[in-house]
């Protein structure tokens, strides 16, 4: 398959308020959109006609948790669910075309998003029953309780073998990020998912790029979303203005991985792969 901060308060739309419209089937819709002068909605749906157009929203969390094998929502994910194995994959796709011969003149690199990329929220979901909330996200990420996203920790130390650099990209603030990368790796503190450490950079950076906040941006941000609301840059502006630092600094970023299309839109990557989350939807 080629084509959350934690999370940004943006970063997601509640399942409960758009599961209906977002993943039920439309037929004979008409196309939501608002009026000229008003701004867009963050996804772009069909408005259904009738109630029998629309999934139950107790019927879709219950798909939901079928398809992480949870069906009693414990909140942990079955290694052999769908889920899994669409996940994985992924996974082996993405292992596949980093394999194979890359020619580049810098220094090849893959960049991974963090939830639902890298480590996987399911737990969180279910806690919160679809509903996030800061303070008990934050819970969640500064005790570092999520697991591997299933096959990609494989693909990292493939990639490192191999001489890829490698780094990270998420919307989680620059105050969670001690937190993520110990989940990320290990420091003995709650989850430690197994992944080789990030590169480093020659400026000091340690190739696990959180989101800072709008006065403590870096040139290259401040730049690139000069013309974003109050300059706060959105996501693709933010992932992609990273990823094109990155790579001026001499690295090519061989395949990019994320969850959600914002996490690969924008450029710089050779290759997109898009991991599967169909609990929460960025734009």
């Amino acid at each position: 398959m080629a084509f959350r901060s934690w999370r940004r308060p943006s970063r997601r739309v509640v399942l409960t308020s758009v599961a209906a419209v977002a993943m039920a089937s439309v037929v004979g819709g008409v196309a939501y959109s608002a009026g000229a002068a008003s701004p867009q909605p963050a996804i772009q749906t069909t408005t259904p006609r009738s109630e029998k157009q629309v999934t139950n929203i107790d019927v879709l969390r219950q798909q939901l948790r079928n398809y992480y094998g949870d069906p009693l929502g414990t909140g942990t994910f079955a290694d052999d669910s769908n889920y899994a194995k669409e996940a994985r994959s992924v996974a082996v796709a993405g292992k596949r075309y980093i394999s194979a011969p890359h020619h580049t003149r810098k220094t090849k690199a893959i960049l991974l998003d963090v939830d639902d990329t890298s480590l996987a929220t399911w737990n969180y979901e279910i806690f919160s029953n679809w509903a996030f909330n800061p303070t008990t996200n934050a819970d969640y990420v500064l005790n570092q309780r999520f697991p591997a996203v299933p096959g990609m920790v494989d693909l990292v130390k493939t990639a490192e073998r191999e001489g890829y650099a490698i780094f990270f990209l998420t919307g989680r603030g620059a105050a969670q990020e001690q937190a993520t990368l110990g989940n990320l790796t290990a420091d003995g503190i709650g989850v430690d998912a197994g992944y080789p450490k990030p590169t480093g950079l020659s400026n000091g950076e340690d190739g696990l790029f959180t989101k800072p906040a709008v006065a403590d941006y870096p040139d290259y941000l401040k730049q690139a979303c000069a013309a974003d609301p109050n300059g706060s840059c959105t996501t693709i502006h933010y992932k992609s203005a990273t990823r094109a630092h990155i790579e001026s600094l001499g690295y090519d970023i061989v395949a990019n991985f994320g969850d959600q299309f914002s996490d690969l839109k924008g450029g710089f990557a050779d290759r997109t792969f898009k991991l599967p989350n169909p609990n929460y939807y960025l734009p």
